[in-house]
């Protein structure tokens, strides 16, 4: 189980298993293939899923990475990205981010990391929540047993309820 004050080890490796673990049990859940899901895994420990969110009758279309870069006892890594190089290359690519100020889950197109500026899905069911050593409810915390189902749950929730449209392009 993770630990609010413990920052998450990289683990490559492991997270590739957890990947190779997780994605049966968790298609099986959905009842549907990664085709008919819309999902890719471009490499060994990384999904990209589609995602949607709606805001007065209009729909945007945005793309959720998830690379799986260390072991169960963590979550996967979480962040949006630009459809076209499935990266992030900071406030040049904030417009492929959904606003989204749910209680659960927060984006922020660049908040303070470890190693400098990260876009940062904040919720406890994200690796980078731990890694940037953020405080916060225990209950909400990464449990064993949780799987890469835990994390889309927490943000689709959020874009149910909190969705606020499109990060506008960054200016500078």
């Amino acid at each position: 189980m993770a630990v609010h004050g413990s920052r998450p080890i990289l683990d490559l490796q492991a997270g590739r298993q957890v990947l190779d673990q997780h994605l049966p049990r968790v298609l099986e859940f959905e009842g549907r293939s990664m085709e008919e899901l819309g999902w890719t895994r471009p490499s060994n420990r990384t999904l990209l899923i589609p995602m949607r969110g709606m805001r007065d009758g209009a729909v945007d279309e945005y793309l959720l990475r998830l690379d799986f870069i260390a072991g169960a006892e963590w979550p996967p890594s979480a962040r949006f990205v630009n459809p076209e190089t499935f990266e992030y290359a900071g406030l040049s690519d904030q417009h492929h981010l959904p606003q989204l100020t749910s209680p659960e889950v927060h984006v922020h197109a660049a908040y303070p990391g470890p190693n400098g500026e990260i876009q940062l899905v904040c919720c406890s069911a994200v690796y980078e929540y731990y890694d940037v050593n953020h405080g916060g409810d225990d209950a909400t915390l990464w449990r064993d047993g949780d799987t890469f189902r835990t994390t889309l749950s927490a943000i689709e929730r959020a874009f149910s309820t909190s969705y606020q449209g499109r990060f506008g392009r960054h200016a500078g």
